[in-house]
């Protein structure tokens, strides 16, 4: 990892995003989901996706948030010169498994047997959280609703994932994992250590369950990728990308301490409509291809891949045959443990 990886992540190039909102493609006839679309960067995702004509679900937990927040969406386009799609709330808590498996059937159910999914943006998640509590399932919070949860609902969802691919041009259809700019800062040697799989309440710090979280999204979309086939529960078809979107003044602070947040957090921090814009590049650019997900490569901040990633988490990704340390697969085999009482 060298400085200008940290710098270039921080301070990206002035004007440097490839997709903004004024030269989206027209997206009528597709559909999205957004899991926590009712503030920050799901937010402005949301507002961009709606106002390309694009078919929105948003995700997300509180129904009064969720409500005023499309009605900010509505509102902002009212009276304008521009071809709107929908946009639609489902309820889901990403910590709780039960109901992760619920917003899923609601999305289906809503979709119909001709229903389809274009792009799936797994952006939600929750910031280090001290004395977090455990999920009703009794799992850890961090992993669990940064990236257990956003894994049970991919494997529900990868069905329509797989038949909207099966008729949609080549690597047009995704899974956008959110990652961190801790995944290269906090995490531990090799991402996510062997001890917190074995005993994810051994470790204590927030900071660190966090980090692990993000690294796990990143491990996830690369074995998604390469775990697909014709046959398989993994779906085939579908690009599974993940990336550092960029550190911007959300909620997702809310639980960090003032001292850190308002003084040494808050002056890196950017409008999140610039995170919605590196979801678009990971979602519409052809640069991303199924290629790339499989070689686990990282997008970040404005749409551009990662210039250098630490070389332990390179290791992680390769499995051991490779010379690897097979982490990644580690952890994908221990997601899939974890929720096989509820992808049936």
């Amino acid at each position: 990892m060298s400085v200008y990886s940290y710098w270039t992540q921080f301070f990206p190039p002035r004007n440097g995003a490839t997709y903004t909102e004024d030269n989206l493609p027209d997206l009528a006839g597709k559909v999205f989901v957004v899991t926590g679309g009712s503030s920050g960067i799901g937010y402005e995702l949301c507002r961009v996706l709606y106002a390309a004509g694009g078919k929105v679900y948003m995700l997300t937990r509180t129904k009064k948030n969720a409500e005023e927040a499309i009605t900010r969406i509505k509102d902002h386009y009212a009276g304008k010169d521009v071809k709107t799609g929908s946009i639609q709330f489902i309820p889901m808590d990403l910590s709780d498994f039960r109901n992760v498996k619920a917003a899923a059937q609601q999305f289906l159910d809503s979709e119909g047997p001709d229903g389809r999914l274009d792009i799936l943006f797994n952006n939600a998640g929750t910031g280090g959280w001290k004395d977090a509590p455990k999920t009703p399932q009794g799992d850890e919070y961090h992993i669990t609703a940064n990236s257990v949860g956003h894994y049970l609902l991919t494997r529900l969802l990868t069905p329509i994932l797989t038949k909207t691919a099966a008729t949609s041009p080549k690597d047009s259809v995704r899974v956008v994992w959110a990652a961190s700019i801790l995944v290269e800062m906090t995490s531990p040697i090799g991402g996510i250590t062997k001890e917190f799989l074995q005993d994810p309440f051994s470790e204590k710090h927030a900071g660190v369950l966090y980090a692990q979280s993000k690294v796990g999204n990143w491990f996830l979309a690369t074995e998604f990728s390469r775990h697909q086939s014709e046959s398989g529960p993994f779906g085939s078809g579908v690009v599974h990308i993940g990336g550092n979107p960029g550190s911007y003044n959300t909620n997702i602070w809310r639980h960090v301490k003032d001292l850190i947040k308002y003084y040494i957090v808050y002056p890196t921090l950017r409008d999140p409509v610039y995170g919605a814009y590196t979801y678009m590049w990971m979602s519409f650019s052809k640069d991303v291809t199924m290629e790339e997900a499989k070689a686990g490569n990282y997008a970040t901040c404005d749409g551009r891949w990662h210039p250098g990633q630490r070389a332990d988490l390179l290791l992680a990704i390769k499995g051991e045959q490779e010379g690897g340390t097979g982490r990644s697969k580690e952890f994908f085999d221990w997601c899939e443990e974890r929720v096989k009482d509820f992808v049936n």
